[in-house]
């Protein structure tokens, strides 16, 4: 889980709050080296960094990290807002690799109200979704809710016939009871494959 993956914070001093290029370089070079501040147990590196202006933080998976930089502050009292908000980019960059791998806590767009929300139980709806078997299903799910619900677009993104995907979209709304024609159903099963991934 993201709150098990380890994690590091540094502090950057910024010349000015709006530019943050010295703490991407600072995240950069840590990514580069699993060695900075010791290697984790099993081998696995955590990196994460604040700045003097801001704070970046960062968790590791096992596989390639990821890093996250909040806001820029001047006010120490704001440190422990801000290390959540970075620790809370780095897991929305291992989310999602467009993101990544250093991303900024105000470039997360959907995933700010995301990282916020509390870790449940899936909705009992997308559960079954969730599963690994239905694994092809749930990414044919979040492409075509991320294409805006068009098809042709959608089938393009994922390399499949249309009606190869208007095939698994029937599947879906069959796995999970919802109708991929009301919104109120499509933002449910977006949000949840998205918070999923967290």
């Amino acid at each position: 889980s993201a709150a098990a993956a380890p994690a590091l914070a540094a502090l950057v001093r910024l010349r000015s709050a709006g530019a943050l290029a010295p703490a991407h370089t600072v995240a950069e070079h840590l990514l580069r080296s699993p060695r900075a501040g010791g290697a984790p147990p099993e081998g696995r590196a955590g990196r994460g960094r604040e700045r003097n202006g801001g704070s970046a933080g960062h968790s590791v998976p096992s596989r390639p990290g990821a890093a996250g930089i909040g806001p820029a502050t001047s006010e120490l009292t704001d440190l422990p807002a801000t290390w959540r908000e970075a620790l809370d980019a780095a897991r929305a960059a291992r989310a999602e690799p467009r993101l990544g791998p250093v991303t900024q806590w105000d470039g997360l767009g959907p995933y700010r109200m995301l990282t916020a929300l509390p870790d449940a139980a899936p909705d009992p709806a997308i559960a079954p979704l969730l599963a690994p078997a239905h694994a092809e299903l749930a990414r044919t799910a979040e492409v075509f809710l991320d294409c805006a619900g068009q098809a042709s677009r959608t089938a393009q993104a994922l390399g499949i016939h249309r009606q190869t995907l208007y095939y698994r979209l029937g599947r879906v709304e069959k796995l999970t009871g919802l109708d991929l024609d009301d919104g109120e159903h499509r933002l449910l099963l977006h949000m949840a494959l998205k918070a999923a991934r967290l």
